[in-house]
């Protein structure tokens, strides 16, 4: 087992003439996977404590019953992620070296995270009304960060990981963070079960402080392949501000690529279809008045299936490619949508988790790697830019629409309407293209060409 263990590795980290990858890569690829693993994986780990998926909601849920505030929650975090990478187009199109300004930026990102243990030991002596407010100044501010160092990361990792692994690279960096994820929300369950309110909370953000320090320090143990900035393809000799060159660059995109608009249409229905994501944890607590712990459970189970969708989506994207791993994503979301909604024990709405996995794990690769092959690799950053903030007001609108469906009807109701809209997402998506796989990269970029504006 181990040998087939080790020989698996050894067959993935070798690349091969065919691949046609620069030397430049190719030579610290081995060092830049297991820095990257390394980072992800403690990264997952310290989340599994703080999951805005889970463990956050079912805070938010004993300091207000409100279910669009809930519901912001996961969606502050994601819209944040995604809306300000635009702003960095032009700043990292620029750099030789993006590792530096991405350490700086990642140490912003986990400079929210030092407040959460702070508020939950406060929360004795604070309002209800007072912690909730001081909650989302936190949620909003991690949002954010975590935007800001959103392209710099993304673009390292294109860097450093060629085209001909990048599915692979995902499915066993994931796969690796969701094993540490596991057990780690085995011990926030242990802890919320054992400890008194509001102090299991405050241990558990504690801990996942130290995970994600320790993702850092892997991080800055990348050796970045130094390439030429991109941001001359056409006239270097012009300064360009990030905001008119995005912008204008963004216009042209949106007349010229049809490639581009139906990704961007096909992206902005799945985060509507994703808009019960926020709710699934806080649904099953309700209706099965679960105790707090279940919700470090609703994660073990998430990370678990996460771990099997990681490997199954990382073999099949680098044959298959991101769009159909999307695709697939999404329908078994919908499959997951349609047990909340009939499941009569919770035993059985445990499934919901493990399709929620399944769909996050393929979802979140299939999105990515798509986004990496929309334009050229000079283009890169302006179309990774464009392409999370341009889909930015889908994530923060549509846990509204699902809140208000909620007050006004049913989570069931919501839940359909959630499918509904996801099948419309896999019909849009039908018509994007991605990169043929296994074609030389010279083909490859001459084909995009043809689509690059």
């Amino acid at each position: 087992m181990f040998n087939r263990l080790r020989y698996a590795i050894g067959n993935y980290l070798r690349i091969r003439p065919e691949d046609n990858v620069p030397e430049e890569v190719a030579g610290p690829f081995k060092r830049n996977v297991l820095a990257n693993t390394l980072d992800i994986g403690f990264f997952f780990a310290g989340e599994a404590f703080v999951s805005v998926n889970t463990i956050l909601p079912v805070f938010a849920a004993t300091l207000t019953q409100d279910p669009v505030i809930i519901g912001l929650i996961p969606a502050i975090v994601n819209s944040g992620w995604y809306l300000p990478q635009v702003f960095m187009v032009s700043k990292v199109s620029k750099l030789k070296r993006t590792l530096p300004l991405t350490c700086r930026m990642s140490v912003l990102e986990r400079i929210p995270f030092l407040f959460l243990p702070l508020l939950a030991l406060a929360i004795p002596h604070i309002s209800s009304k007072m912690a909730l407010i001081l909650l989302m100044v936190i949620v909003i501010f991690r949002g954010v960060a975590s935007g800001f160092t959103a392209l710099p990361w993304q673009e390292l990792t294109a860097r450093a990981i060629p085209l001909s692994h990048r599915a692979r690279f995902w499915g066993m960096s994931r796969s690796f963070g969701q094993v540490l994820g596991v057990f780690s929300s085995l011990v926030a369950a242990l802890i919320l079960d054992t400890l008194e309110y509001p102090y299991n909370y405050a241990l558990n953000f504690g801990i996942a402080l130290i995970f994600l320090w320790l993702s850092y320090a892997a991080l800055r143990l990348n050796v970045e392949p130094i390439q030429p900035p991109h941001a001359s393809e056409k006239d270097s000799s012009k300064p360009l501000s990030p905001l008119t060159f995005n912008w204008d660059f963004a216009r042209q995109v949106l007349k010229e690529n049809a490639n581009f608009r139906h990704y961007l249409a096909a992206r902005i229905m799945g985060f509507f279809g994703n808009m019960a994501s926020g709710f699934i944890a806080v649904y099953g607590m309700q209706r099965f008045q679960l105790a707090d712990g279940q919700a470090g459970i609703f994660t073990g189970l998430l990370y678990g299936a996460s771990i099997l969708g990681y490997s199954i989506w990382g073999y099949l994207g680098d044959r298959i490619g991101p769009r159909k791993v999307y695709m697939s994503a999404l329908l078994i979301w919908c499959l997951g949508l349609l047990l909340a909604i009939l499941t009569p024990s919770v035993w059985i709405y445990y499934l919901v988790f493990i399709a929620y996995g399944l769909y996050l794990s393929g979802s979140t690769m299939g999105d990515a790697l798509l986004v990496f092959e929309l334009g050229s690799d000079q283009m890169r950053p302006a179309y990774m830019g464009l392409a999370r903030t341009l889909v930015s007001p889908g994530i923060i609108l549509a846990p509204i629409l699902a809140g208000s469906i909620i007050a006004r009807s049913s989570y069931p109701v919501m839940f359909a309407a959630a499918i509904g809209v996801s099948l419309v997402s896999v019909f849009l998506m039908q018509r994007v293209k991605d990169r043929p796989r296994f074609q030389p990269q010279g083909v490859t970029q001459q084909n995009e060409a043809k689509n690059e504006v």
